[in-house]
């Protein structure tokens, strides 16, 4: 029953292409215009085909509901046991001694280098670009266009109808049934024994030595230098580029473009479409192309290119150099001394002795039994239908429209530009480089020689006693119950929805003289003998 279910949608799909063609033959006998057999007494609806009906058993999918019995894995909690150590701290006075150093202030006397400005004229020479306007000539190219007769060839298309036959490949559909292997992992549980290591802590008294930065604050006294500003005025000369606007007159090349009216020759297609009987069956008839190759003589406007020189006037922006004058508010600083007085904590490092209790975590092997879930992969057996598809050739012919290349000749005109020389004058700015003379103050650093007294503070060291406390870890047992989930397989039945293939008889109506295939849903194809 499947395999016949599976054959019939390839049956199918192969009657559907000649249920497609016969219909377009059908539709050919149904035309506006009346074939030839025809009569005032036969109407054309004549040289249909007649009906008859007959009864036809197809195969149409049902939904089932089937139960079936799958393993699978479900998880049960159990209560375990375990025992785990605790270590609890415990708390304890100590009483040491230790040493502090406690700072004092002495005065010292010292030299140091002091840098002070001093400031001399100096005479500095620069360069100052003065401008100057020069008028030069040079040539440049310009184009002028010139038109030319050429005489072309081109090609035109001329279409006309052909018939052609060809063969084309079809893919009908074959079911076959092929036999797969599949695996399937069936768990199970087993139980294992390892080790592993569990991390106990054990506590140890080391001394320790550590350095305490101890700080005291200072009073120092300085002496900083100052900047103070001075303002002056001073007149300085400058040069200003004062701009002014020329109108200067030149000539330039217009280009305009002159309509001019000619002709040309073409091929016009004034066809008209007739119809003609079919030769494969007399009474369907067809529209055919039936074409007139006409020359018509058409005008067209063509542009042609004029040049003319036309007179303008431009304007140039110049610029002159102008020297003025201006006064200027200098700022300059003079250094001068001041005493200041700052703090300054100082802080001097102090090495001190301690017992720390360090815990080290010592391991230790432990042994232990869990369960582990493991998978056997089974192969097994199954029949599965496969559908490949068989290629055939078949003939069928078609019209095509071919144009076939035919050469003419016209005359084109053509606008080419010609290069020719042009001399023109323009004015160009040049700077040329002149030296002047100007004195500059520079402030120069003289290094010098100072004694100054400043205090230092000495730390001396004392012994002192202080307690503090020690904390002791101590060892305890203690007992904890937890909860595991451990899967057990178990076998259960489920509900699967399955398609089933039933026959079911059903009425079509079949053309005298062709055979109808129906699919499972009832749908019908003809074909022909």
């Amino acid at each position: 029953m499947k395999r016949c279910f599976l054959v019939l949608p390839a049956v199918a799909l192969a009657l559907s292409a000649a249920a497609a063609s016969a219909g377009d033959r059908g539709a050919c006998c149904c035309a506006s215009t009346p074939a030839p057999c025809a009569t005032a007494c036969a109407p054309v609806a004549a040289c249909g085909p007649q009906m008859i009906v007959q009864e036809r058993t197809v195969m149409c999918p049902e939904i089932v509901t089937e139960q079936r019995t799958i393993r699978t894995c479900e998880y049960r909690q159990e209560e375990r046991t375990r025992t785990y150590t605790v270590h609890t701290p415990s708390w304890e006075d100590r009483t040491e001694e230790y040493q502090v150093m406690v700072p004092s202030q002495e005065e010292r006397t010292g030299t140091r280098t002091v840098c002070r400005p001093v400031t001399r004229d100096v005479e500095q020479q620069y360069t100052v670009m003065v401008p100057h306007t020069e008028t030069r000539t040079a040539t440049r190219q310009v184009m002028k266009p010139v038109t030319e007769e050429l005489t072309q060839e081109y090609t035109v298309l001329v279409p006309h109808t052909e018939t052609r036959t060809g063969t084309r490949t079809v893919m009908k559909q074959v079911t076959e049934q092929v036999e797969r292997q599949y695996t399937v992992m069936v768990p199970h549980t087993e139980s294992r024994t390892a080790t592993r290591q569990v991390m106990k802590p054990v506590t140890e008294q080391h001394e320790q030595q550590y350095t305490v930065m101890v700080p005291h604050t200072e009073t120092r006294t300085a002496t900083r230098q100052v900047m103070k500003p001075v303002t002056e005025e001073v007149t300085q000369e400058y040069t200003v580029m004062v701009p002014h606007t020329e109108t200067r007159s030149t000539t330039r090349t217009v280009v305009e473009r002159v309509p001019v009216q000619m002709s040309r020759t073409v091929t016009v297609d004034q066809g008209h479409w007739t119809t003609v009987a079919d030769p494969c069956n007399p009474c369907c008839v067809r529209r055919q192309w039936c074409p007139n190759l006409v020359q018509v003589e058409c005008p067209y406007t063509c542009y042609k290119t004029e040049c003319r020189e036309v007179p303008c006037e431009y304007q140039v922006t110049v610029c002159k150099p102008e020297t003025r004058s201006r006064t200027v508010t200098v700022c300059k600083t003079v250094c001068e001394p001041q005493d200041y007085t700052y703090e300054v904590t100082v802080c001097k490092p102090e090495t001190r002795t301690r017992t720390v209790n360090v815990c080290k975590m010592v391991c230790e092997p432990q042994e232990y039994t869990y369960e582990v879930t493991v998978c056997t992969p089974e192969t097994r057996t199954c029949t599965v239908p496969v559908v490949r598809c068989v290629p055939e050739q078949q003939e069928f012919s078609y019209d095509v429209t071919v144009c076939k290349p035919e050469t003419r000749t016209r005359t084109v005109q053509v606008c080419k530009m010609v290069c020719e020389p042009q001399e023109y004058s323009y004015e160009v700015t040049v700077c040329k480089p002149e030296t002047r003379t100007r004195t500059v103050q520079v402030c120069e650093m003289q290094s010098e020689q100072e004694e100054y007294t400043y205090n230092v503070t000495v730390c001396k060291p004392e012994t002192r006693t202080r307690t503090f406390k020690v904390c002791n870890m101590v060892a305890e047992e203690k007992t904890d119950t937890y909860t595991v989930c451990v899967a057990v397989p178990v076998e259960k039945t489920i509900d699967v929805q399955v398609c089933r293939m039933v026959p079911k008889t059903i009425t079509v109506e079949v053309p005298c003289g062709q055979q109808v295939a129906v699919d499972c849903c009832g749908r019908r194809g003809r074909r022909g003998r």
